[in-house]
């Protein structure tokens, strides 16, 4: 017994045989620094991420510079990851962060692109590779069919700071922060109004297919709206609901929060 125990304790940890910081200096700046994605990969990406994985792809986007014409190779830490991410530092931590590197390798993310000649579709993984050593350093290489998406962004793009998804916990919130951040044109001069039908709603969000539109506002919606007022300080969402014959046929999300109203307080 005790023979098992050690061996599953040393595969836990079967990398991670010094911890060093080679992001000291750098770790809490770069929860500050922006995370710029084309407008497409918010609105027209389907995928299954996890929050966890969604806030490491926002990490590792973040780490695009403005002026890059193609990706480099990410070099981060599993002591830069954690700090970043506000986890735990451990063993156990690091080699759960390595598996959700592993899997963003193997999860795939669909973009439709349209456009008025012709209507495609783009099917990726989200990495094509990671290498880790057993001080801590990770690289990782972006997959090439995402540079559209991440690189030189002059139109029709999104910038929001990293630290705000570190923040949000649920998956969905994430999302619908980032559709709201999408909608928010002036950058908070006038009320942001996120629009669409209830199956669009649920399709951006990537609800279960079996659930209503009740069950989708009282289990995802609802909570989601709740954690981002808590959570984002210029943010204050309110669901609005436009009916036919006492169906739901189109769904609003306002943002409360401007600028002006700053200046009013």
């Amino acid at each position: 017994m005790l023979e098992k125990e050690f061996k599953m304790t040393k595969k836990q940890n079967y990398i991670w045989k010094n911890d060093r910081n080679f992001a000291l200096d750098r770790y809490e700046k770069q929860q500050y620094y922006y995370v710029a994605e084309a407008n497409d990969l918010i609105t027209k990406a389907r995928h299954d991420l996890t929050a966890r994985e969604l806030k490491i792809m926002d990490f590792v986007i973040s780490k695009i510079k403005p002026d890059d014409e193609h990706f480099t190779t990410i070099k981060t830490s599993m002591y830069e990851l954690t700090n970043v991410l506000n986890l735990k530092k451990s063993g156990t931590t690091y080699s759960q962060l390595a598996k959700t590197l592993d899997d963003l390798r193997a999860k795939s993310v669909v973009i439709v692109n349209e456009n008025e000649e012709r209507r495609s579709i783009t099917q990726t993984g989200w990495l094509t590779s990671s290498t880790y050593w057993e001080n801590g350093q990770v690289e990782l290489e972006l997959a090439k069919q995402l540079a559209p998406y991440l690189l030189s962004l002059k139109n029709n793009y999104t910038q929001y700071l990293l630290i705000d998804t570190v923040k949000l916990k649920s998956k969905y919130a994430i999302l619908l922060y980032k559709l709201m951040r999408e909608c928010d044109k002036d950058k908070g001069k006038t009320i942001a109004i996120l629009q669409g039908t209830p199956e669009e709603f649920r399709e951006w969000l990537g609800a279960p297919k079996e659930y209503t539109y009740g069950q989708f506002k009282q289990n995802i919606l609802t909570k989601a709206v709740e954690e981002i007022n808590l959570k984002i300080e210029d943010m204050d969402l309110e669901i609005f609901q436009g009916r036919y014959n006492r169906k739901v046929v189109q769904v609003e999300i306002h943002n409360n929060w401007t600028s002006k109203s700053i200046e009013e307080y």
